[in-house]
């Protein structure tokens, strides 16, 4: 093959999410099929993740965060961005651009008028109304979406966001998941080994994801079973504010786990029940995790779950609704032959995900794309 891509994100390790993790995965499956890859995002403080990346890191500008969407989103900031990008493509000479959310600002929305070739845009949002779109949508569809030389969307919900403004022709390739990384037979964290249940929440700690119900549905649990722990993964500037949300009867049963990349896979298998009480999603990976991990879900009912989460392997519950969100839970905790059940049909579910197979799309649409096809 020999083709060389450029993929360009905002979102990169040490950030965490969705959007780093479709990219990494991508790369390096990628690189494991003959592709020369290099990304492209920016500095974040706080530096690099720790380990070697699978590829090489081109870094433009610097990220700093704001609040879009419900969530806190992060955009890059530089003096000279365009003719930075322009310049890193002319040396690099890619033969393609693979850019994450091609009409978010700034590095995926700046490259497209920096590309010197074919570009392909992935588009991960779910969102309900949009000013901008309302206000910019001819020249969006002009400026950006129309320069595309090929669209993905990663879900329905995410074409069905953009089609109410504009003209869009995506390709659905989901995102994917390790299931050799999470499996049921991850090794276990001890400390949760103590003859208590233990519920899983993990995600950014912001608005959209619903850690407040998910507190409130704690408190009700642990009233009716007091024998059960809530795991808590992930981080974000409103961390204090969610501490001060626990009440103190329940304080010692919630483990504040902070930010975790490298042994997420432990964390679900530690669990007996996956919870995320997230408002808007264009999918889900951490869904897929956890169905790959053998886990029973109880997550919230919107668009993007709905097209990945059946009744075999978890229940939907209607937003903003605490108590039916425990009693889903308790029904759960009080059947360990229906946790079961559930987690063997995720569990092979999650094997039709694999980055293997979602990367082979990927790969066969580049070609598509540069073949003229």
């Amino acid at each position: 093959m020999g083709l060389k891509i450029g993929i360009v994100t905002e979102y990169y390790y040490p950030l965490l999410g969705g959007i780093s993790e479709h990219v990494h995965n991508t790369a390096v499956q990628l690189r494991n099929k003959g592709y020369t890859v290099k990304i492209i995002t920016s500095h974040v403080n706080g530096g690099q993740n720790g380990s070697k990346p699978p590829v090489e890191i081109i870094r433009i500008g610097r990220s700093t965060s704001i609040y879009s969407n419900g969530s806190l989103a992060r955009v890059t900031v530089g003096k000279h961005l365009i003719s930075e990008l322009r310049e890193t493509f002319r040396r690099e000479k890619f033969d393609l651009l693979h850019l994450h959310s091609p009409l978010v600002p700034t590095l995926p929305m700046f490259a497209q008028f920096a590309a010197l070739g074919p570009t392909i845009g992935t588009f991960h949002t779910y969102f309900d109304r949009s000013m901008w779109y309302t206000l910019l949508k001819g020249p969006v569809q002009k400026k950006l979406i129309n320069r595309l030389s090929g669209q993905i969307a990663v879900s329905q919900s995410c074409i069905d966001a953009l089609a109410r403004y504009m003209e869009v022709r995506a390709r659905i390739i989901p995102n994917g998941v390790n299931t050799s990384e999470f499996n049921p037979d991850a090794p276990k964290f001890p400390q949760f080994e103590d003859g208590k249940l233990n519920l899983l929440f993990l995600g950014r700690l912001d608005p959209r994801n619903g850690l407040s119900l998910m507190i409130q549905a704690f408190k009700l649990i642990k009233s009716r079973f007091p024998d059960v722990r809530l795991i808590i993964v992930g981080d974000g500037p409103l961390r204090e504010h969610y501490k001060r949300l626990v009440p103190e009867e329940i304080e010692r049963d919630i483990y504040l786990a902070g930010p975790v990349l490298h042994e997420r896979n432990r964390y679900y298998s530690s669990a007996d029940i996956f919870c995320s009480p997230v408002e808007k999603a264009s999918f889900g990976i951490t869904l897929l995790e956890a169905m790959a991990s053998g886990k029973p879900i109880v997550a919230t009912d919107n668009c993007g779950y709905r097209e990945l989460l059946g009744p075999d392997e978890g229940f939907l519950i209607p937003p903003r609704d605490p108590g039916a969100f425990a009693d889903t839970i308790l029904k759960l905790l009080e059947d360990p032959g229906l946790r079961r059940e559930k987690g063997m049909n995720g569990r092979q579910k999650a094997l039709e995900f694999s980055w293997d197979k979602v990367s082979e799309k990927i790969a066969g649409f580049y070609e598509e794309v540069l073949s003229g096809r």
